[in-house]
């Protein structure tokens, strides 16, 4: 889009901040978008009326108030942690609270128990991520073999070994010889979504491509596996400690 002029911030009916870019070669609709950074961003036509924008910007107040306050909370959930009281740590496809603390004549480390976790640590950014990393690392290797040991013997398709590893976007793999690798982050997801993962990396067992066969065999195990496949696409970012 040509942008001939940038408005100031205004303000909507409902005291909503915002930044109008009016365009030339826009000629009748008004548009509106939630940046990347939860900043409201109104398109228009050039010569249209401040009084007809506001009223749009009113009207979609509603779907401002709840996007504005989703991509709060995805940017909240996307940057490096700090591991500090009160931050939201992803497991298994739902978020969980820290309590952090330090208690030093008590065994240091992360406990998980009542839908939060609970880490003793002192104040150290470095330390405190590195007891994260092991437990999702521990948690990753008992669920995961657990998981590819039933669908191996289910699909009949044995495997070399298995290794956790640090990947931070490629969730599995499969050697040539049928050795396979996993991220730790996998431990993130749902259920189904590690699922999915371990049936796609025992698939190639059988087909090493992603041919239309090798997509069939994993639809034949797991026929939503489109839906699991999204939910990583759409989720990936929050993966992050």
């Amino acid at each position: 889009m040509s942008i001939d002029n940038i408005d100031g911030k205004q303000r909507g009916l409902m005291n909503t901040t915002y930044t109008v870019k009016r365009s030339r070669k826009r000629k009748k609709t008004i548009s509106l978008q939630v940046s990347a950074d939860a900043k409201i961003i109104v398109s228009a036509p050039c010569f249209t009326p401040a009084d007809e924008i506001r009223r749009f910007v009113g009207e979609k107040q509603g779907w401002i108030d709840k996007t504005v306050a989703r991509q709060k909370k995805e940017n909240a959930q996307r940057k490096d942690k700090d591991y500090e009281t009160g931050e939201q740590f992803l497991y298994l496809g739902q978020f969980y609270p820290l309590e952090a603390f330090f208690e030093p004549f008590e065994n240091a480390g992360i406990v998980f128990r009542n839908d939060r976790f609970y880490l003793n640590c002192r104040r150290d950014k470095a330390l405190r991520k590195h007891y994260f990393v092991s437990w999702y690392k521990k948690k990753a290797d008992a669920l995961i073999r657990h998981r590819i040991d039933f669908f191996s013997r289910m699909l009949n398709l044995p495997y070399k070994r298995i290794r956790i590893t640090c990947a931070e976007s490629r969730w599995g793999s499969c050697s040539e010889d049928n050795r396979m690798a996993f991220s730790y982050r996998l431990i993130m997801a749902p259920p189904d979504v590690v699922d999915y993962v371990i049936v796609h990396e025992l698939m190639h067992i059988r087909e090493k491509n992603h041919s239309s066969r090798f997509w069939q065999n994993v639809e034949d195990v797991m026929p939503s596996y489109k839906a699991q496949r999204r939910w990583l696409k759409d989720n990936h970012e929050k993966f992050v400690l």
